[in-house]
């Protein structure tokens, strides 16, 4: 009687621990794929955006981190997933990020040159104002 108790005993604390290993997976593989799915969302919104023109290269680098979350995910190295799925979100707000700091490196130019066209005309048309002797 006492060893069928001991057994008993030895079965359900192995049974709680599986269920406590298999709901802590579950978590993170709802974690990983949370991330992963997040991650391919903003993406998606990257590229739409200036990313592409002004940042391929730390939009590729997401991509292709992405790309091995998912990998990581299929494998149920859910570990390995969401660390990458966090590298390529974090990849992609800094593309993103370029992105727009370079579009707007590049508007401010076009302003500058735009002053700097304007000013030539001014002088232009003071030296023709002062060629006509100030009418």
């Amino acid at each position: 009687m006492k060893g069928k108790r001991s057994v008993l005993g030895l079965f359900v604390v192995v049974m709680v621990l599986s269920v406590l290993w298999l709901s802590g997976c579950s978590g993170l593989a709802a974690s990983s794929r949370e991330k992963i799915s997040k991650g391919d969302q903003a993406l998606t919104e990257a590229k739409g955006s200036n990313a592409t023109v002004n940042a391929p290269v730390e939009l590729k680098a997401a991509e292709d981190k992405l790309e091995q979350a998912k990998a990581a995910f299929g494998q149920k190295d859910y570990n390995t997933a969401d660390r990458l799925a966090e590298q390529a979100l974090a990849d992609v707000d800094y593309a993103r990020t370029k992105g727009s700091s370079e579009k707007v490196k590049k508007e401010a130019e076009a302003i500058r040159q735009n002053i700097k066209n304007l000013r030539q005309e001014i002088e232009v048309l003071n030296k023709k104002i002062s060629a006509q002797g100030g009418k």
